[in-house]
């Protein structure tokens, strides 16, 4: 891989003229090629000069993976705007704090995803007034978002349809965007991405157009993806691992990306067998959920040759075994930057421990958390990244910022590991996930790999429980695999024969279900709060 110092609209073009008939993107109801998508990318941005929508403004895109994201994405690319990316989990407590921190003039919407009503909630959000039959908006609450648009042709009131946005920009020469183009530069932000908030209120991240150019280009190398062949995505837009990784990497190798619309086991595993995949995407949670499936064996996965599985090295050996999958390995990053990802030419062992190494254009360097000298070889301390693959900075929170990007350009993760003696990265926990039993540190995720060892055990998550001798204890909390049974006594037992007595879980809680991010992360304080309500009662 070569690092690339363009801009998303550039990128597009020449993907376009490389590459014109080939599909690029295959979503669930549509297939695009690369000229289409400039096309239409065009179309749209042609729609948001005539909207009022210029260099710096935001735009707001609260959808799931349908198309009109991607064209909407690559529109801002064009002229400078930046995309706002919604989770399309959201209701109107986490809406109205994006749409007002992010100060969106304008805000793309869908109607209705599975249970969730997005008409309604935006209605709550704004009030029932604030939003003319055309989808202008007059809002105190929201002084800079002007006009709600709809993905749908036909959609419900307090909208403007699609084909009606488009039709308005019908009136904007095709010159006036290539205008406008040509006067951005690779630094300039294009799209902000907000965490997925484990923790407070998401922060707004700025990406560049060099950090979407380049985001997951070196991890579909490392998978071994040629031009051509097919490359499942199971991450939403509103995650980078979308937005960036699904979309804008096919500009870069020419490969086609299928998209389902949002994540369900089955439809995952019938994309890989119709479009013969040759490798995908997936969250540990996600496998374990298409492996349990009872008709799992009937789907024909024979395509796939590698994946990147962010999970347990057992779990990702069962991938391997049960999927058969040849390469199975891990990646390291975050919405504020990262970087590093496994390959199908590394060995077994560093696959499956390891997160890989730097991707081409990054550094990575291990550090003394509390004091910030550089750590030896194979020593544990606080991961520090830089290069391309890192956010400019957060939106209008220069402090916020500060604490997390050095004078030196180096992103403090707070996430915790090790480089080996070839640069290998060993994740080895959160700073945050770090507990304090009776003065003794604790990490979670140590406490939580023992836990994975037990038989009947399927997940585990370890938080701080209070103790008013200790301060805090570890509480485990656990899913069990289908058709095993255990009991808190017996887990404890099998803890404490593995390890030293502050680390055994003092309590142990069973679930079924857990609380998620939208990209399918455990909500770790959301179990800390539910428990620590319980303790207390």
């Amino acid at each position: 891989m070569q690092v690339r110092e363009i801009c998303l609209g550039d990128a597009l073009d020449a993907a376009a003229a490389r590459w014109p008939d080939a599909v690029g993107w295959v979503f669930e109801d549509e297939r695009v090629s690369f000229a289409q998508m400039q096309d239409r990318a065009t179309q749209v941005a042609r729609a948001l000069l005539a909207a009022g929508i210029g260099r710096g403004d935001i735009v707001a895109v609260w959808s799931s993976n349908r198309a009109q994201f991607a064209y909407m994405l690559f529109a801002c690319g064009r002229i400078g705007a930046i995309a706002a990316a919604i989770n399309t989990r959201s209701r109107s407590f986490e809406l109205g704090h994006t749409l007002r921190h992010s100060g969106a003039k304008l805000l793309l919407r869908m109607d209705h995803l599975l249970r969730m009503d997005f008409r309604a909630i935006l209605l709550d959000v704004l009030g029932a007034d604030a939003v003319a039959p055309d989808g202008r908006v007059a809002s105190a609450l929201f002084p800079a978002l002007r006009q709600v648009i709809s993905t749908e042709q036909t959609p419900g009131p307090e909208a403007l349809p699609w084909g009606d946005f488009l039709a308005a920009g019908e009136r904007i020469a095709a010159s006036d965007v290539a205008r406008a183009q040509a006067a951005l530069t690779p630094d300039d932000p294009v799209l902000l991405q907000y965490t997925s908030g484990t923790t407070a209120l998401p922060k707004g991240a700025l990406c560049s157009h060099r950090y979407l150019c380049n985001f997951g280009v070196d991890t579909v190398l490392r998978l071994g993806i040629r031009p051509g062949e097919a490359l499942l995505n199971t991450q939403p837009f509103y995650h980078t691992g979308g937005a960036c990784g699904a979309l804008c990497a096919p500009l870069s190798i020419g490969h086609r990306c299928i998209i389902p619309e949002y994540y369900e086991s089955g439809r995952v595993l019938a994309l890989i067998e119709r479009e013969r995949c040759v490798g995908r995407s997936g969250f540990g949670a996600m496998y374990q959920m298409e492996l349990a499936r009872p008709d799992f064996a009937r789907y024909d996965l024979s395509s796939l040759r590698a994946a990147w599985c962010i999970a347990p090295p057992d779990v990702m050996r069962r991938v391997e075994r049960e999927m058969g999958i040849p390469s199975v390995m891990q990646i390291y990053g975050a919405t504020e930057g990262g970087g590093t990802a496994g390959s199908v030419d590394d060995p077994e062992e560093k696959r499956l421990f390891s997160c890989g190494r730097a991707m081409t254009g990054t550094e990575i360097a291990i550090v003394d958390p509390q004091t910030g000298a550089a750590r030896p070889t194979g020593d544990v301390g606080e991961i520090l990244v830089r290069g391309w693959y890192r956010m400019n900075g957060y939106l209008a929170q220069p402090e916020a910022t500060a604490k997390v990007i050095d004078a030196e350009g180096w992103l403090h993760t707070g996430d915790l590991g090790a480089l080996d003696a070839e640069g290998y990265l060993y994740f080895k926990g959160r700073l945050k996930n770090m507990l304090k039993v009776g003065g003794e540190n604790v990490s979670a995720e140590e406490v939580e790999a023992v836990l994975l060892e037990h038989p009947a055990v399927a997940v585990s998550v370890v938080i701080p429980a209070p103790d008013q001798r200790l301060h805090e204890v570890v509480m485990a909390i656990i899913e069990l695999k289908p058709g095993f049974a255990e009991t808190a006594e017996g887990i404890v037992r099998f803890c404490s024969a593995r390890m030293a007595n502050f680390r055994v879980p003092r309590h142990v809680r069973f679930v079924t279900e857990w609380p998620l991010t939208g990209s399918g992360k455990i909500q770790r304080h959301v179990l800390q709060d539910r428990f620590a309500k319980e303790m207390a009662a």
